[in-house]
């Protein structure tokens, strides 16, 4: 019997402390992901590392309503199944509307942001600039985030952020391979949703 309690134990604790890594979302990236990895040469999910995480708590947060929010972010901007969050990863654009075309005024600095529709609250997940950016966005479940996009340094290579609503956490991973660089610049097809001048 006590062998039976210390064998539920360690599974429980490895069931806990299990790494997740971009190999768990191959599926993803094979389907809804595959145009972005494929502006990529080289990407393999196994060669990339955990390099931060970062819990909730941690993050720069403040009452807002999604309603504050521009309509041409909410309709460039990401979903989650049940419409409770969106993530808008756009606002860097500036976007100023003329007639029918919106004209991009592009920051350098891309906060990444998620609304609580019903907390009436918004997060910043991620803050990019001259040295990474967001590129997509990704909801593999209610719970389950998926932000990918391009670190640039020397060359530009990928960066995979794995968002976890259930322990609050986000987790970094960059790839490891000097061989795996960006071919082509990755476009999201949400932008289509807009005529926009400037990107």
């Amino acid at each position: 019997m006590k062998k039976k309690l210390l064998l539920l134990i360690s599974i429980i604790s490895l069931s806990i402390n299990a790494q997740e890594n971009p190999t768990d979302y191959s599926k993803n990236f094979n389907g809804e992901l595959k145009t972005w990895k494929e502006t990529f040469s080289n990407l393999n999910l196994k060669d990339f590392e955990e390099v931060e995480k970062t819990n909730f708590k941690d993050l720069y947060s403040e009452d807002k309503s999604i309603s504050e929010l521009e309509s041409e972010y909410k309709k460039i901007g990401t979903y989650s199944p049940n419409k409770s969050k969106l993530v808008n990863i756009y606002s860097y654009l500036n976007l100023e509307k003329k007639g029918e075309t919106y004209i991009a005024n592009n920051d350098i600095d891309q906060n990444i942001e998620l609304y609580l529709v019903k907390e009436n609250k918004k997060i910043t997940l991620f803050s990019g600039g001259s040295s990474s950016g967001i590129d997509e966005v990704f909801w593999v479940s209610e719970n389950k985030l998926l932000l990918v996009g391009t670190t640039f340094q020397e060359t530009q290579k990928p960066m995979i952020l794995i968002v976890d609503f259930n322990s609050k956490t986000i987790s970094r991973f960059d790839n490891t391979k000097a061989n795996c660089k960006q071919k082509k610049r990755y476009k999201s097809t949400k932008l289509n949703k807009l005529k926009i001048k400037g990107i």
